[in-house]
């Protein structure tokens, strides 16, 4: 009082010290906890955000993979062929064909043997040559009557072709359905290479679980092809 009488202030407020009670302190942290955890919701909706956005950029992907290639079903074999890890993505021969200006056609002269696969290459360029690369495992399947089997290249080819050059080349193919007719038609590229070790067993056991029989397996000459096959090499 007598401080107050003669001016003068007191020492804590002189030095400007105010004091709080213990509800505005609580207050306080809680307002400085509430940012945080609004901070922190928004960089997990952000990410969430990208993962679902790169999820949506790999379905499409996948989708854009699939669509420009035979389906399981045009190959003779069951979807679950396409989790299996047999199948990869491989060259879409005839979009990069038009592109280059090759034309070509493929046929079959049965499996598993030096001729199974015959391929007419043509060059319609007047200027530029042409090279013309196919791996080992690329898939082939029946041009039209599914009846027939798939036939897969056994080694990679890599060809070039002078402006306005035509070439036959034949191929070692196995055969990729076991349960099928074999093929002597016009065959066309699947967009798929088939990863098996090279053997026609090998071939088989690896399609066995994914494979889609026809009726024109059954019959007498099933065995005769069955043993054809196991005893080439």
């Amino acid at each position: 009082l007598a401080s107050d009488l003669f001016g003068f202030a007191s020492p804590t407020a002189a030095m400007g010290y105010a004091r709080h009670s213990p509800g505005s302190r609580v207050f306080a942290k809680t307002a400085v906890l509430g940012a945080a955890l609004l901070a922190l919701n928004a960089l997990l909706a952000s990410q969430l955000q990208n993962l679902a956005a790169q999820r949506d950029g790999y379905t499409q992907e996948a989708k854009d993979e699939i669509s420009n290639r035979l389906t399981p079903e045009e190959l003779g074999y069951k979807d679950e062929i396409l989790d299996s890890g047999l199948l990869s993505p491989g060259p879409l021969m005839a979009e990069n064909a038009a592109a280059s200006g090759l034309k070509f056609t493929f046929s079959a002269q049965g499996f598993n043997n030096e001729k199974a696969l015959v391929m007419d290459l043509h060059n319609s360029n007047t200027g530029d040559s042409i090279t013309v690369d196919l791996p080992a495992g690329m898939l082939f399947a029946p041009a039209e009557n599914r009846e027939f089997q798939n036939l897969v290249l056994r080694d990679a080819v890599s060809l070039s072709l002078l402006p306005g050059e035509s070439k036959r080349v034949e191929q070692w193919a196995f055969c990729g359905n076991q349960f099928h007719a074999p093929p002597l038609s016009d065959m066309k590229p699947s967009g798929w290479i088939m990863n098996t070790p090279r053997c026609q067993g090998c071939v088989w056991e690896k399609t066995a679980p994914y494979e889609m029989p026809v009726a024109a397996a059954e019959g007498h000459w099933m065995f005769a092809k069955l043993g054809a096959a196991l005893r080439s090499p």
